[in-house]
């Protein structure tokens, strides 16, 4: 990838090449040991995700699914699905690419015979999840994988026209693997995701503030039972414990924004703790480490960067 095609994305830490209208579809290269506590945080979009592990193997966590993916294998991620990742550590080289699209690339038109056909029944489907991409399970797929991978990489004349074709063969591969019943159903209702999305949206809306159990239940219309064992199933942590990740990422990424006036006391006032101690405490829980350790860190890495050589200047 070169430099004016990509960019360090500054929240997750991982290389991502800015997409066009006209092209939509975008790469990431996603290096696990780059990533805040080694994870790619919950999220979702309204494109379909194919990853493809690299290097090492990832786990990936889609509703109430939690999938390992091992090197040279591949994961599909429907439309829509709360999704995360992250690594068990076991190998010192996790490395990530994945290809995000829109399914608009494929189907221009939202009344056509095609998209009728073909679109709707995958998007739409509640029972298609996501789909694993194994050797035993998909190789012939996984060789298209790479080449939509390998062209978007090399941009070749035509390549969008070629990874066009590529993903018209993996949608029709899709298709079939649902007809013959080799699908991945979340048991989650729809109702139930909807509900998650929103109290994550509002957990990223109010981190900064005194919130309770009792506020997050009450934002999606919940009991608190309710809201917890809704939000755990979806994301595989109770509303506290990412409240919690939340707000220590919060904290760490104006750490990383340089600004040295800020005093650790405001800025676990700034994140939602409501003292400085029991902000170290659970700095360093996550982290490894206390705030001021690794305010130095970033120092550090600050000096390395501008003398990747050691020089002594």
């Amino acid at each position: 990838m070169s430099n004016k095609d990509t960019k360090l994305n500054y929240i997750t830490n991982y290389y991502e090449e800015q997409e066009s209208q006209d092209y939509p579809v975008s790469f990431y290269y996603v290096d696990f040991k780059d990533m805040f506590m080694g994870t790619v945080r919950h999220h979702w979009h309204q494109k379909l995700e194919i990853d493809f592990v690299r290097n090492g193997s990832a786990t990936f966590v889609i509703g109430d699914h939690e999938i390992v993916v091992n090197e040279g294998e591949a994961i599909i991620i429907n439309s829509g699905q709360i999704h995360s990742a992250y690594t068990d550590g076991k190998s010192s080289k996790n490395i990530m690419l994945s290809v995000l699209f829109s399914p608009d690339y494929l189907f221009d038109n939202n009344e056509s015979f095609l998209t009728v056909k073909y679109r709707n029944p995958l998007i739409s489907n509640r029972d298609f999840s996501y789909y694993h991409f194994t050797p035993d399970k998909g190789k012939k797929e996984l060789d298209c994988i790479r080449s939509i991978i390998t062209q978007n990489l090399n941009k070749s004349y035509g390549y969008e026209l070629i990874t066009k074709s590529l993903l018209c063969n993996l949608w029709i591969f899709l298709l079939s693997a649902l007809e013959k019943d080799t699908r991945k159903a979340s048991s989650l209702s729809l109702a139930d995701t909807d509900r998650v999305k929103e109290a994550i949206l509002y957990l990223h809306a109010n981190y900064s503030k005194p919130l309770t159990l009792d506020n997050i239940a009450e934002s999606i219309h919940l009991s608190k039972s309710e809201c917890c064992r809704c939000f755990k199933r979806a994301s595989h942590l109770a509303p506290f414990e990412y409240l919690m990740r939340l707000r220590i990422y919060e904290s760490a990424l104006l750490m990383q924004k340089g600004d040295a006036s800020l005093k650790l006391s405001d800025l676990a006032k700034d994140t939602g703790f409501n003292n400085a101690s029991y902000f170290n405490k659970t700095f360093k829980k996550y982290l490894g480490c206390t705030p001021s350790e690794y305010k130095e860190r970033i120092k550090r890495s600050h000096r390395d960067a501008l003398n990747p050589y050691g020089i002594s200047l």
